[in-house]
């Protein structure tokens, strides 16, 4: 009988109980015989540095329920939420994963099937209300979700939660990529961007108590409890700074000249706070200028993430010593090269990119010999 695999798409920044709950109720929903993580690297989705290494991170995730984490890499994991779940599902779908699990403030599969066909094939009153919402100064994602619920007679703010959002985009990037893969909806059971600790609390939560220096332990598994930072990294902000004072970006989805503004406003500004608050407005949203921000910083160009349109390897991070049976059966029915040495990716323009934004969050490492260049090539796989 062949093996069931379940994927999940995620940042794991940290691991914690309520992704550990996840994985749980991801084996109980679909009777799985494994579950393979598509982790995001060193920069996150809305463009901040992530708390602790990927290696780090894979061995928290591996420790408390995963199978095998492979990289989601930078160049679609630090994008707008279309690009970052287009390159997950692309991932776990080339590995032949039967099954993709997600977390969903909303639950109602009918719904966000709506929602995503909407996304595919958006209807002139559609399109008219997020103009029109434009024009009265909205962000573009505001606008579009008020446009919509109004599409759908719901009430303006149904459709403004982070989770279901991205929810919409992984069964639209199924649609887009006509993957062989089945969607789970797993409801969220705590706020995405909470700041209050508790036993199941949000990603945020933790990173506010651990750069507070609170003890945040409680909120991780067990197995992962030795693993959260001892020491706050340091900020990236005169880098940041620099580099956007140098001007000539090329940043992929900026637009309406926000690469201009950032060079203009680095050269007015001492810190990247200062930065973000000159050009912070309703349509340029904290997360959409921290985005351009790192990818001016790993020298992600317009022209590369054009001419790079899914993921073209699975690059396994780590994986569990039982799991050998997993990896014998993705070699059989994977359509995605996997690699897990990186020599073998040297060449590779995608991996490069990775390169560039591991060696720069590297240098905000809170100990001098952690913030060597190269560590893509030095840190060891990952074996739980």
């Amino acid at each position: 009988m062949p093996l069931k695999i379940a994927g999940v798409i995620a940042e794991y920044n940290p691991f914690h109980n309520g992704h550990q709950y996840h994985i749980e109720m991801t084996r109980e929903r679909t009777g799985c015989d494994f579950v393979v993580a598509a982790m995001a690297g060193h920069f996150t989705q809305r463009g901040e540095p992530a708390a602790l290494s990927k290696w780090a991170r894979a061995r928290m995730a591996l420790s408390s329920g995963a199978d095998a984490v492979f990289e989601l890499p930078a160049l679609f994991a630090v994008r707008t939420a279309d690009w970052f779940a287009l390159g997950g599902v692309a991932v776990l779908d080339g590995l032949g994963c039967d099954f993709l699990s997600f977390g969903s403030e909303a639950d109602d599969m009918a719904l966000l099937s709506r929602l995503s066909d909407v996304r595919m094939r958006e209807p002139g009153d559609v399109s008219e209300g997020v103009r029109k919402r434009l024009d009265l100064g909205m962000s573009h994602a505001r606008a579009r979700g008020e446009a919509v619920a109004e599409h759908l007679n719901l009430q303006p703010g149904a459709l403004n939660l982070p989770n279901a959002t991205l929810a919409v985009e992984y069964l639209s990037a199924i649609q887009k990529l006509g993957a062989a893969i089945e969607p789970v909806i797993i409801k969220r059971r705590n706020d995405y961007h909470g700041t209050e600790l508790s036993k199941i609390c949000s990603a945020t939560a933790i990173r506010r108590a651990l750069a507070l220096g609170e003890d945040a332990s409680f909120a991780v598994p067990e197995a992962c409890r030795g693993m959260l930072p001892a020491a706050p990294r340091l900020p990236l902000d005169m880098l940041a700074l620099h580099r956007l004072r140098q001007g000539n970006l090329s940043l992929p989805d900026a637009g309406e000249w926000l690469d201009r503004l950032l060079s203009r406003a680095a050269r007015e500004s001492g810190t990247l706070e200062e930065l973000i608050g000159r050009v912070k407005s309703r349509r340029y949203t904290r997360a959409r200028i921290t985005r351009a921000v790192a990818h001016a910083l790993g020298d992600l160009t317009a022209e590369l993430a054009g001419a790079i349109g899914r993921p073209p390897y699975a690059r396994l991070i780590g994986m569990r010593s039982g799991a050998r049976p997993l990896m014998k059966e993705l070699s059989g029915r994977a359509a995605i090269a996997i690699a897990s040495d990186p020599a073998e990716l040297a060449g590779d323009a995608c991996f490069r990119l990775e390169c560039r934004f591991t060696d720069v969050w590297a240098l905000g490492e809170p100990y001098p010999e952690a913030r060597r260049a190269g560590r893509e090539f030095t840190e060891k796989f990952v074996l739980v």
